[in-house]
């Protein structure tokens, strides 16, 4: 199992659900930008930009010029300053368990304003995350079920670990992460989710 437990093990499926003709994409909790780094290389839309309330993540994005444009902002604070469906695509990775289930909820509805293709992966378990590159906005606090985002409409697909009534030893984290694309059709037994939705077909 890989020490670096704080990168999406899954973005081979990410990629394959973001079409190749998007122009524009906004990217939520951007972090150091590896998803925009992933579009950037196969993809290569006109526009990419790159949200995040941790400015060093995006001082090392700037730096590295992996983003069209980069905005400083907190995404418990809504509306978001952009225009209705003024993105191809709005993708949250690894964002929803970081705010309180109220202001997840009140995001998911903003980003299917901003864009006409919506993806968002969280986990579906609750763990206590330890604080990388010191940065306080990393503390999990909600919990969500694969259910909350079949009933508005979004392909849900399990992209995390198989889940195990053992106790969390190392060995039963192997096992669970060696299952884990066993649970792509099978969400409710992944320990993480991904979520999509287009509005339309294009």
């Amino acid at each position: 199992m890989p020490d670096i437990t704080w990168t999406e093990s899954a973005l081979d499926i990410v990629l394959h659900h973001i079409p190749k003709n998007v122009e524009s994409m906004i990217d939520l909790g951007c972090g150091r930008g590896i998803v925009g780094a992933i579009v950037r290389i196969y993809r290569d839309p006109k526009r990419v930009v790159g949200v995040d309330v941790f400015k060093p993540y995006l001082d090392f994005c700037e730096k590295r010029g992996i983003y069209t444009e980069l905005l400083q902002w907190d995404l418990r604070n809504l509306p978001l300053p952009f225009n209705d469906d003024e993105f191809d695509l709005a993708v949250a990775l690894e964002v929803l368990e970081h705010m309180p289930k109220a202001k997840g909820l009140l995001l998911v509805e903003e980003l299917e304003r901003i864009a006409n293709r919506i993806i968002v992966s969280t986990p579906t378990i609750f763990f206590r995350q330890p604080l990388y590159d010191e940065n306080l906005f990393q503390k999990h606090i909600s919990i969500w079920h694969y259910n909350e985002f079949k009933q508005k409409g979004y392909i849900v697909r399990g992209i995390g670990g198989l889940r195990l009534p053992a106790p969390r030893s190392k060995h039963c984290r192997e096992i669970s992460y060696a299952l884990g694309r066993l649970t792509y059709l099978f969400p409710g037994l992944s320990t993480s989710m991904i979520a999509i939705k287009a509005k339309h077909n294009r």
